[in-house]
């Protein structure tokens, strides 16, 4: 007999992937009108209060990001090269900045967080440190990536091997900014379903599994 506390995970996730929107944060240009405290919050279109994102398969309405200096460094600027091949990269003035990104979903949407990419500033090789943590996690125990590497230089490093998702707001901590650059950012929403949606699904996946059962039986 099927057990439909067993398939609502499958579910769940066949209704996140049909309902998911993305936006990619390319960092190309300019943060826009509104600078770094607008930049991401949203995303709409390919232009947005003057910076430009990249659409991946829908967008990200329900999503809003903060970005915080945690050294009191300054700010974070966008950098056209130095860190290897990435054509804009979120970079800054000195070295070895703490930084911190959060990606917050509203109520009832999930995010999930499919990619991003790394480089060192010009020739130079540095020891990063990357914690990615949820809810259910924290900066000391990250439950969704930690990754901690020194980077050789002229090299573009991906360092998640698969997508992350989150339960409620996502943190991302980089503790050199500056030294390292992030770029393309790719970030996923999806609606949270409602338990009975949850349950109607299971039981369809548990009566066509039956159906095919069955029709093998025959």
């Amino acid at each position: 007999m099927l057990n439909t506390q067993k398939l609502l995970p499958i579910a769940a996730l066949l209704l996140s992937s049909i309902n998911a929107e993305a936006t990619i944060l390319t960092f190309s240009s300019s943060f826009g009108s509104g600078g770094l405290a607008s930049y991401g919050d949203r995303i709409v279109s390919t232009e947005q209060n003057g910076a430009s994102y990249i659409e991946g398969a829908g967008w990200t309405p329900n999503i809003e990001l903060g970005f915080t200096t945690l050294n009191n460094a300054g700010l974070a600027s966008i950098w056209s090269s130095g860190y290897a091949s990435l054509l804009g990269a979120l970079g800054h003035g000195a070295f070895n900045v703490p930084y911190q990104i959060d990606l917050v979903p509203d109520a009832g949407w999930s995010l999930q967080l499919q990619s991003f990419e790394i480089a060192t500033w010009s020739s130079g090789s540095y020891s990063t440190d990357i914690r990615i943590w949820d809810d259910q996690g924290s900066f000391d125990t990250p439950n969704l990536l930690s990754f901690s590497a020194t980077l050789n230089p002229q090299t573009v490093y991906q360092p998640m091997s698969s997508a992350l998702t989150g339960s409620g707001t996502v943190h991302f901590y980089l503790n050199n900014l500056g030294s390292t650059g992030l770029d393309n950012i790719h970030f996923t929403q999806a609606p949270v379903p409602e338990p009975g949606t949850l349950l109607l699904t299971s039981l369809g996946i548990a009566a066509l599994l039956l159906r095919r059962k069955s029709h093998i039986s025959q």
